[in-house]
């Protein structure tokens, strides 16, 4: 007895869609986590393996032994500074402060006006930009956090 094509080809393509390996999902912790790892770390001396499973265990998430490396390398920076955004995970530097806050202020006044759209945000930085006399090229406009 013979199968039919159809049934074939469908085992196969389950067969090759179970081989498909994604990679792994980046995880990121939090600043308070961060700090969290540092002071069990230096009241607990273990191997980095360890600290991955104690974060695993504590948070439910599985991170690599370069991320455990790397926050440790930074501990005692970590434990004596204050977690001003115990939510953060990625920190970036604001090149023009008065311009963010302006901006900032723009936006809170104008958002239950108006839509606005990433041309007239954009805009707008220029405008203020211009206003707080920013050198020409400080700007790079990023609206990945919105």
């Amino acid at each position: 007895m013979m199968r039919s094509t159809r049934s074939t080809r469908s085992m196969r393509s389950s067969i090759n869609d179970s081989l498909i390996i994604m990679p792994p999902k980046k995880i990121t912790l939090t600043d308070i986590q961060k700090y969290e790892l540092c002071l069990h770390a230096q009241n607990n001396k273990k191997n980095r393996t360890q600290y991955v499973d104690w974060v695993e265990q504590k948070w439910g998430v599985r991170v690599n032994e370069s991320t455990i490396t790397q926050i440790l390398q930074s501990k005692d920076k970590r434990l004596t500074e204050e977690v001003t955004k115990p939510e953060a995970k990625r920190h970036k530097a604001v090149n023009v402060p008065e311009l963010e806050l302006a901006l900032k202020e723009f936006v809170l006044c104008y958002q239950n006006k108006t839509i606005l759209s990433d041309a007239i945000l954009i805009e707008k930085a220029k405008l203020l930009a211009n206003e707080l006399e920013v050198p020409q090229g400080t700007l790079q406009v990023s609206f990945s956090h919105f």
